[in-house]
């Protein structure tokens, strides 16, 4: 019975569709109206990461003077240079990535830093205060890990 209900029903559909007659039209290609961005020199990029502010890292040296990790306290003295609003490097190395923005709702900054090996080479970000580039230090900073938020390093840092 119910085979024989699906059938009628797939033949009323069959026979109800009715072929369209009329002329059809080409649509024209659309326009590319996004020539605005070949002027956008910052490689895509907002002015001051990505905030109202100005990056006032960018032109700033850091030394890390200590990193505790789990049970672990290290001494490293690596510097960080800071050269554009989104590329540090360490210690004469290649450029690596950063970004540096103001936290919605908070006064604080976030501060993550890609492939930072001092703290073995993953992503790491923390929150800073909004007042330690002008004061010079960076202490007892939380960054946990991007891809494994349970990993988390304490840093302190000097401005040099």
């Amino acid at each position: 019975m119910k085979s024989l209900i699906i059938c009628l029903a797939i033949l009323a559909l069959a026979t109800s569709c009715k072929k369209y007659e009329g002329p059809y039209q080409q649509v024209p290609e659309p326009v590319d109206t996004t020539s605005w961005q070949d002027g956008y020199t910052d490689g895509g990029v907002l002015p001051g990461g990505g905030t109202q502010t100005q990056n006032t890292l960018v032109g700033t040296k850091w030394v890390i003077i200590k990193i505790v990790s789990a049970f672990s306290t290290v001494y490293p003295s690596d510097t960080i240079n800071f050269v554009t609003s989104n590329a540090y490097i360490l210690n004469q190395n290649a450029q690596r990535p950063y970004s540096y923005s103001q936290i919605t709702g908070s006064t604080n900054k976030s501060l993550t830093l890609y492939y930072f090996y001092p703290f073995g080479g993953s992503h790491y970000s923390g929150q800073i205060s909004p007042y330690a580039v002008e004061d010079g230090e960076m202490n007892n900073i939380e960054f946990t890990d991007l891809q494994n938020n349970t990993s988390t390093i304490r840093v302190w840092l000097k401005k040099i």
